[in-house]
Parts: structure tokens; C-alpha cells; sequence
């Protein structure tokens, strides 16, 4: 028989046997951890202050109770990614191929790496290979005839040629914006100048303020053309004060998709300039019923070749959001993210809505866009760098990588081409008075709320189940402790950029379930969109800087007195004594009077009589002269003059000046005049 001692040394040794096989068994399943085991003691004292909480919880009253409930979340606290149905086999093979089917075959991390780097390399060339003819070869237009080529000129989408802006900026009688008439140019026109040529600040046309829509006055897209000296015309003449690349988008003539050239007549004096219905869904055009000195068509292009007309931006989006995907889905997850981020801000600044529009003609815009590029990259780098330490490697690293390529990527996509998809919402600013200008601004405002509230109850809920709501909750509450404070600031303005919302509400997304994904790759997109086209822009603003160039900062304007039409050729305006504003630049002196939107008149007198104004300015006699003309020819007596005064330094009115009047109306050579509304321009 065995003494017990020889039992125990058997059962030891085959103790021992059977975890030197579970060990070998588990080893070659590949499931042995090789991390270091965790410390029992740690262990035991984490399982001991959990089982404390809950003890406490369970001891104390039902609100306290509830309110701790809902803050320590479940007592088992979950944060898995997401798993997609195994009855669909592409997910279950999407899902694997990286770990399974790509690491396996190339195991060593190091020629992984050395892969990436000759495909980024490729990418790049291909990028460039793309985007260099447009942005640095010279465009120009070669006739068959064998004449000189003749430079193409590039202007942007709310841009102007010759004309140098509103009211009186192009000078007494427009001198500062000549030629008026009998010169043509060729210009090249970037995509999406639908809604990039809109005006979002005010500017005054007659005694109409336009905001919100187009910038075209008149126009529009020829149909048939009238004679034979016509038949080259493509549109109806536009207001030379129109954003040309926008007229050009409205007539049909360049689309908003992938931009295009167009050849400009100028094409001097025209009587009215009525509103006709736009090409590529732009709606209306601005009417104006009385005359302007100076105007623009589109003619067809005569016989030869234009070179380096056409914008490549979506083609290079297409090709970025191709090429970035496998290195997204196949890569480390800090790889794909960083490089996908650089990709994104890139795309964005030299491409999809770049901060300044270039001019190959002039090398300087080139080198001067990079260096804003490079000037907004690097304080962008630690937002991205605080971005992933914080919250998106969470998500990321270790996590689905179906989910990266089926909600990540294509939300992060969505958001940096947000001046395509959300900047077509109607809402431009939250200020009150944008919201009360903008046509269905309160109903989108109220949708994108609705919307943010939704993804915010989702991710409450995601934090309660991992059991770190409570961490979160201080964190928000203290930001909007200190938003509450930056709006109380005196003389500023709260502006919540959107780059600003993206920083703000990332860190809450910092789970790892299906709408993390989601709303952190939206969120990562604004803030590239943001930063690549405004810079970090602040987040409190003064009034002024919130005009953009809008009326109302300015000294205000002199009223028009009773109108007396007896003496129906005499104007007469004066200073409001208890509405005057100290003129800090000592400059001011004199008056501003504007007649049709150009400036006719600068001087000292508070009245005017229109007849002497027309013998002492003789250009501005002619324009009224040619007016009643044409018109008698269309059988109306009448022309509408819209007058505008402002105060104005009579030596540098374009420089020192005040805000303008509305517009008052006088029907010429009758006298019947009509009040301007209040307010300025």
C-alpha cells in the first residue's frame, strides 16, 4: 500500500501535468495574454470599494439613491464596439481581413510601415498630379487665328474684376472702377459659385438691401439671340457691381460643379437691368428699374483652345476619400487617424474651400496660400493630438474595424465637405438678427437642436453604461460654467464656431459603442472644415467685427428734409442735433451724396439743386440725359433716382466716411418723392 506521503507527491505531479498542458493548449490557441498579470491586491481592493458604493447606495435614501444610481451607472459597467450580424458574411469578413488575412501575411510591423509609406508617397504623387495643372500652370487662351495667347484671369466667386465694392468706393462718378465700356476679358471661375456668390452682408441696390441670395443684378442666360451683331451674346447685360462668377453660374455659362472660363464684354450704360430666372436652380436675380453707368455681358468664345479652366476639387475629394481608405482600414489605428486628418485638412485647404483664391498669373497667391496652410497645421496638430489622447483612441484603437470604414470614415468625410452639406442649410450665424433674415433659419436651427439633443440623450446613455457619467457631467457643467461667463462679457459676442462645437462635444463621445463612431467622425470633420477655411477663429467677437462690413458702425447719416415739390430739383439734408456721434478721426468735413448706388456729389452744402449738380458734373448730367431718352423711346416720362447721403472727409471720401442713408426715391423730372425707410446702408 502507498503512504499518503507518496499520494500527495502524485497528486502534485499531476496538478502540475494538467496546468502544463492547459498552459501549452492555451499558448497555441494564441489566447495567452502576455501583458503582465494584474495585481491581486489591486484587484481586491477595486472589488472592495465597488462593493462599498453599491453597499452605501443601497443604505441610503430613494433620491440619493437614485441620483448616485444614475451617476456610478450599472454595477456591471460595459463599453464594447460594435458587432455587426454574422449572417451577412462581407461585415464578418470586413471585420476580419485586417487582423486575419493583412497582419498575418505581412507580420513584421516594420515592413508594414515601410508599405505605408511608399503608398502614401503614391498617393501623393497622384494628389498632385491632379491639382498641379490648375494651380500653377498659367491659363490662357489661344486663338486658332494665330493671334498673341491672352491670359486668363481668376477671380473668385464673389469676387469683382474692376469694380472695387459698394457705395462710395469706386469714386466720384466711378473713376476708381473704369473701364465702363468697349473691354473684354476672359475669366476662370472656381466650382460651387451657386452659393458662393451669395452676399451675406446687406448691400444696398435702390432702395433694396440684399442679403441671403445671389449677388446678380439683371442678366440672365439668352436664349435666341436678337440680330446678327448679337449673336455671339450669351446673356442679358448684368449690373457691373454683380459678382461675375456668380452672373456667370446664373447664366448658364459656367457650372457650379467644376467651374469653367467665360468671356466678359463690358458693355457701358444701360437704362434697367430687369430680374430673370437663373440657371443651376439660383433662383431670381436682383432687379433694378433706373439706369447705371456700367454693365457686363457674356459673349460666346471666338474660334481657339482656353487651357486650365476646369476646377478639380471633387475629383480630388473622390480621390482623397478612395485612397485614404485602406490606409483607415488597414493601418494602426494612430496611423490611419493622423494621416487621415492630414489628408482631410489638405483636401480642404488647397482644394474643397480654400481660405484665398490663387492666381497662376501671380505666383505670390500660390506660395502665400501654402504658408496659411502651414500657419494653421501646426496649432491644429495638438487639437488633433488632444483629440485622440482624450477621446478617439478609445474608439479606435482595438476597435471594429467595420466600423471604422462604414461609420467613421465616411462621417468624418461628411463633415470636412461641410461647405456642401451643411453650409446649404439656411442658417449662417446664430446671432438674433441672422435668424430673423434668413428665410427658414428658426425651422433649421430648431432641426440641427432636435438633432444635437437626440445624439446627446444617446451618449448620456453610452457614459451611464461604462460607469463614467459622473466624471463627464463635472467636465461639461464647468464648460458651461465658463461659456456662461464669456457671454456675460461686455462689448463681445458669444460665437460658437463650428470648430468650437467639434472640440466642445468630442470628449463626450469618448465610448466605443456605434454612435461614438459616428458622431465623433462628424464632429473631427467640422473641426478640419472649420480651422482650414476661418483659422481659429475667437469665440467672443466684437459687434463691429460681427457687421462683416455691414452698415451700422460707422458715424450716422444726415436725414433727408420735408421735400418741398414746388422746387421739385432741390435736396436738402441736415444733421440730427440730438443723434451726433464725436468724430474721433477729425477728418470728417463734408457730404456724400450717392444717386443710383454711384457717387455723384461731395462737398459741404446741406442742399443741392439737381439742375446746377448736372451742369457742374457733366457726366452725371448725361447719364439722366441718355435716361429720360430711353425711356421717353418706351413711352414712361419718369426715371427712379435712389439718393443716399452719409457724412464723408472731402478730401478722402473712400477712406473717412460714414454709414448711408436708405434710399430715398425721386421720380424724375416730375418731382414726386418718397421717404427713405429708417435704417442705414
Amino acid at each position: 500500500m502507498k503512504t499518503l506521503q507518496e499520494i500527495q507527491e502524485e497528486d502534485e505531479t499531476e496538478l502540475e501535468t494538467n496546468n502544463d498542458a492547459f498552459l501549452l493548449e492555451d499558448f497555441t490557441a494564441g489566447s495567452i495574454s502576455m501583458s503582465p498579470a494584474p495585481d491581486p491586491f489591486e484587484i481586491e481592493s477595486t472589488i472592495n470599494l465597488h462593493d462599498e458604493n453599491w453597499e452605501l447606495l443601497e443604505n441610503s435614501s430613494p433620491i440619493t439613491k437614485f441620483l448616485r444610481d444614475y451617476g456610478n451607472g450599472p454595477r456591471d459597467p460595459t463599453d464594447d464596439p460594435p458587432v455587426f450580424p454574422k449572417y451577412f458574411s462581407w461585415t464578418t469578413r470586413l471585420e476580419n481581413f485586417p487582423n486575419d488575412v493583412y497582419k498575418k501575411r505581412f507580420q513584421n510591423p516594420n515592413l508594414r510601415l515601410l508599405l505605408l509609406v511608399i503608398y502614401c508617397c503614391v498617393w501623393l504623387s497622384i494628389f498632385f498630379s491632379i491639382f498641379e495643372p490648375y494651380l500653377l500652370e498659367l491659363p490662357y487662351f489661344y486663338p486658332k487665328n494665330g493671334d498673341d495667347k491672352i491670359p486668363i484671369i481668376s477671380l473668385g466667386c464673389n469676387t469683382h474684376l474692376d469694380w472695387q465694392g459698394s457705395n462710395n468706393e469706386c469714386g466720384l462718378n466711378g473713376e476708381l472702377c473704369r473701364p465702363f465700356d468697349n473691354t473684354e476679358y476672359i475669366i476662370r471661375c472656381p466650382a460651387l459659385c451657386d452659393r458662393g456668390a451669395w452676399a451675406y452682408s446687406a448691400i444696398a441696390v435702390g432702395s433694396r438691401r440684399v442679403k441671403y441670395t445671389g449677388y446678380e443684378i439683371g442678366g440672365g442666360k439668352m436664349e435666341m439671340p436678337s440680330s446678327d451683331d448679337t449673336s455671339d451674346l450669351l446673356s442679358y447685360p448684368y449690373r457691373a457691381d454683380s459678382f461675375m462668377c456668380g452672373s456667370a453660374v446664373h447664366a448658364g455659362i459656367v457650372s457650379p460643379f467644376f467651374g469653367g472660363c467665360a468671356r466678359v464684354s463690358l458693355d457701358g450704360f444701360k437704362d434697367g437691368f430687369p430680374s430673370r430666372e437663373g440657371k443651376y436652380r439660383t433662383k431670381f436675380s436682383v432687379a433694378f428699374n433706373s439706369y447705371f453707368p456700367a454693365s457686363f455681358s457674356f459673349r460666346a468664345f471666338k474660334e481657339g483652345v482656353a487651357s486650365g479652366c476646369y476646377d478639380p476639387r471633387f475629383l480630388i475629394v473622390f480621390t482623397n476619400i478612395i485612397l485614404g481608405l485602406p490606409v483607415f482600414y488597414l493601418s494602426e489605428s494612430l496611423y490611419g487617424y493622423w494621416i487621415t486628418a492630414l489628408s482631410g485638412y489638405w483636401t480642404l485647404v488647397l482644394a474643397l474651400d480654400p481660405p484665398l483664391i490663387t492666381d497662376p498669373h501671380e505666383s505670390v497667391t500660390v506660395y502665400e496660400l501654402f504658408s496659411i496652410g502651414f500657419q494653421r497645421l501646426l496649432p491644429l496638430c495638438f487639437v488633433v493630438y488632444v483629440m485622440w489622447k482624450s477621446t478617439i483612441r478609445r474608439t479606435l484603437e482595438n476597435g471594429s474595424p467595420c466600423a471604422k470604414v462604414l461609420l467613421w470614415y465616411p462621417m468624418f468625410w461628411l463633415g470636412v465637405m461641410n461647405n456642401v452639406t451643411f453650409d446649404r442649410l439656411p442658417v449662417d450665424r446664430l446671432t438674433a438678427n441672422d435668424l430673423k433674415e434668413q428665410q427658414g433659419a428658426i425651422t433649421a436651427v430648431g432641426s440641427i437642436i432636435l438633432t444635437i439633443l437626440i445624439c446627446a440623450f444617446i451618449q448620456v446613455y453610452s457614459l451611464w453604461k461604462s460607469g463614467r457619467l459622473r466624471k463627464y457631467f463635472k467636465i461639461y457643467i464647468s464648460g458651461i460654467f465658463v461659456i456662461v461667463l464669456l457671454a456675460l462679457i461686455p462689448g463681445l459676442t458669444l460665437r460658437l464656431h463650428h470648430y468650437i462645437l467639434g472640440i466642445v462635444l468630442i470628449p463626450g463621445c469618448a465610448t466605443r459603442n456605434a454612435s461614438a463612431y459616428l458622431f465623433q467622425g462628424i464632429l473631427f470633420g467640422l473641426i478640419m472644415s472649420g480651422v482650414s477655411r476661418w483659422d481659429f477663429a475667437s469665440i467672443v467677437e466684437t459687434d463691429f467685427a460681427l457687421l462683416r462690413g455691414e452698415a451700422g458702425g460707422l458715424l450716422e447719416p444726415p436725414f433727408f428734409l420735408d421735400y418741398n415739390q414746388n422746387t421739385p430739383n432741390i435736396i436738402s439734408w441736415s444733421l440730427d442735433s440730438d443723434d451726433i456721434v464725436k468724430d474721433d478721426t477729425g477728418t470728417i468735413d463734408g457730404f456724400s451724396l450717392l444717386v443710383n448706388d454711384i457717387e455723384v456729389y461731395v462737398g459741404k452744402n446741406t442742399t443741392i439743386n439737381l439742375d446746377t449738380l448736372m451742369t457742374e458734373n457733366s457726366e452725371f448730367g448725361s447719364w439722366i440725359d441718355k435716361a429720360l431718352t430711353e425711356n421717353k423711346d418706351a413711352n414712361t416720362t419718369n426715371i427712379d433716382l435712389y439718393l443716399r447721403i452719409a457724412q464723408c472727409s472731402i478730401r478722402n471720401p473712400q477712406r473717412y466716411r460714414g454709414d448711408y442713408t436708405n434710399a430715398g426715391i425721386l421720380e424724375w423730372p416730375e418731382g414726386i418723392w418718397h421717404k427713405p425707410e429708417p435704417g442705414v446702408t
